[in-house]
């Protein structure tokens, strides 16, 4: 044996475990959480959005006050969740699991306060009936 195969250098490098771990089950994982999971739940938010610009219009037009219907506030109510957790996944691109998991559920508390709150304003702003 020469002394230059004895050196540190030459000797093989041990196995760290987290190296070991495959790429493909973290990849799953992260498409799980992001994908299926914080979809399904921003989905709730949507579906929301969605009844309430189906349901409404017609719910003031029985009340004969159709002409004060608060487009803007439905078309909010719709678009928030889509374009919060889009917003989301842009922000957590790249990152680790958890903070990926984390900027999601920070976007889907504010989509849901953010529906919400329309729902209140919406209240707010109906005309009062005769």
């Amino acid at each position: 044996m020469s002394a230059e195969s004895m050196r540190p250098e030459a000797a093989p490098e041990a196995l760290d475990l987290e190296e070991v771990e495959p790429a493909g089950l973290r990849g799953i994982v992260s498409i799980v959480v992001t994908l299926l999971v914080f979809a399904a739940l921003y989905a709730y938010p949507l579906f929301e959005g969605i009844s309430n610009l189906v349901a409404l219009p017609g719910f003031y037009a029985s009340l004969g006050i159709g002409g004060a219907v608060p487009w803007w506030l439905l078309i909010v109510g719709v678009a928030a969740p889509v374009v919060l957790y889009a917003a989301a996944l842009l922000l957590g691109r790249r990152r680790e699991l958890f903070a990926r998991a984390l900027i999601l559920a920070v976007g889907l508390a504010a989509s849901n306060a953010l529906t919400l709150s329309v729902i209140q304003w919406a209240a707010a702003v109906q005309p009062a009936l005769k």
